[in-house]
Parts: structure tokens; sequence; C-alpha cells
């Protein structure tokens, strides 16, 4: 498993990092403003990402018990995927990260990034 580092998004833009995808997983720290880029390079195979809801009932003070689950993503071939942010109470593992696994990672690329909030 990799750790991603998350890329900042300024006012300016960002010039985008992207890392071939680990087979055992991938992972990043999280706090709320975070999301994903995914890009299927493949010219053929469609890819599923998941991203792990860690717990999956959540009391709302509002509306009870909230049930959230994982979060389950086909991206097609040739295709450009972006997936966040992701709330803390419900995808934080006890480390503070969101934990990305994949079917497959043949051409599969993947980028954290953040909104810069100044």
């Amino acid at each position: 498993m990799a750790t991603l580092t998350a890329q900042k998004i300024t006012d300016t833009g960002a010039i985008a990092v992207s890392v071939s995808a680990t087979a055992g997983g991938d992972e990043f720290l999280n706090t709320g403003l975070e999301f994903i880029h995914l890009q299927n390079n493949h010219a053929s195979n469609s890819y599923v990402v998941t991203v792990t809801a860690q717990v999956t009932n959540i009391h709302h003070q509002q509306f009870g018990t909230v049930v959230k689950e994982n979060i389950v993503r086909t991206i097609t071939a040739g295709a450009d995927v972006f997936i966040g942010p992701f709330k803390q109470a419900a995808f934080n593992d006890a480390n503070h990260k969101v934990q990305l696994t994949y079917n497959a990672v043949t051409s599969l690329k993947v980028a954290a990034f953040y909104l810069d909030q100044q």
C-alpha cells in the first residue's frame, strides 16, 4: 500500500502529478477537503475503485442514524474520474487516512488533491 500526498489546488490551479495505482491499494491523509482523480489509460479494460467506509452507522443529531457505504466506482477505458471530498467521520481510519482498493491496476493512475482554503 502506498501513501499518496495530496496536491494543493490554488487560485492559479495545479499541475496534476499522478502515480501508478498500487496493487495492494493506496491511502491518503484526509482533512475532509481532499478528493481523488483516477485516470484509466487502458485501451479496453474498465477498473473498479473502492473507497472504504470505516464507520457505516453515523449518528446525526437531526436525522438519527445515517448509513454510509463504501464508494464503489467503475472507471471505463480511457476515462478520468474525480471522487470526493470524503467525510472524515465516515471514511477516516484510525490514522486519519482514506483507504483505496482496486480490482486491477494496469494503466491506472491516481492522484489526491485538496483545495487551498486561504
